[in-house]
């Protein structure tokens, strides 16, 4: 199966290398650079339980040990270190509370020890973004540069996508271009997009971007991502 991806970003570089663990062709259309967007400037910060209770639980806790799992798989420094975290104020004067860390400023109020090595990480999110495209490419996919116009359609499917003027042909279409999606995506029709619910085998630390959807042909199920539509 040849996968398009439009979007360099971590969704994007974590889609190939999952797909193609799986045997899959994926191919990462990115207009500038590997991260270059919000992907490269975020916190990278990982919390285990701070969802619990809520839908997103489930997803945070695996999300929290496949982490841990590719610091250990992925070759390459990208910044995974396991570490304390805290609340607290700024601008109140020198009292600290019960969690008083030296090493900040005196005008920082520490109120509440939020997490531990055990419960809380962080990445550098440009860096974990190169590794896993670099971990992806050493398994047969590709990255190739050019601006993503629009997807092309045939008998209510997804089968392509407009590079810089040029059509290069797909099997499935993923569009992980953040705020840009829409740029990709104005064009999609809804019966080339069916909403579906997948309940995959392992899950994505970065699936929650975009809206899953199935298009289905006479004789399979190929699952899309596209933006949400009103």
């Amino acid at each position: 199966m040849d996968v398009l991806i439009c979007g360099g970003g971590a969704i994007g570089a974590s889609i190939a290398y999952f797909l193609s663990c799986r045997g899959a062709k994926a191919t990462v259309i990115e207009r500038a650079g590997l991260a270059c967007a919000a992907s490269g400037k975020s916190g990278g910060f990982l919390a285990r339980d701070w969802c619990d209770g809520s839908p997103l639980g489930p997803l945070a806790r695996r999300s929290f040990a496949l982490h841990a799992e590719l610091a250990a798989k992925v070759p390459g420094n990208w910044g995974y270190r396991r570490l304390n975290t805290y609340g607290g104020l700024v601008g109140f004067g020198r009292h600290r509370g019960a969690c008083a860390v030296e090493s900040l400023s005196d005008a920082v109020t520490v109120t509440q020890a939020l997490g531990s090595p055990e419960t809380t990480a962080q990445v550098h999110p440009g860096q974990f973004s190169a590794a896993m495209m670099r971990a992806a490419e050493a398994q047969g996919a590709e990255l190739r540069q050019g601006r993503v116009t629009g997807i092309r359609q045939r008998g209510g499917r997804a089968t392509g996508i407009e590079v810089d003027g040029t059509v290069i042909e797909g099997d499935a279409v993923v569009i992980a271009m953040g705020p840009w999606s829409m740029l990709a995506g104005s064009n999609i029709t809804r019966s080339a997009c069916q909403p579906g619910v997948i309940r995959p085998r392992s899950v994505s630390p970065y699936s929650r971007a975009g809206t899953s959807v199935i298009s289905r042909t006479a004789s399979s199920s190929v699952t899309t991502w596209c933006p949400r539509t009103p």
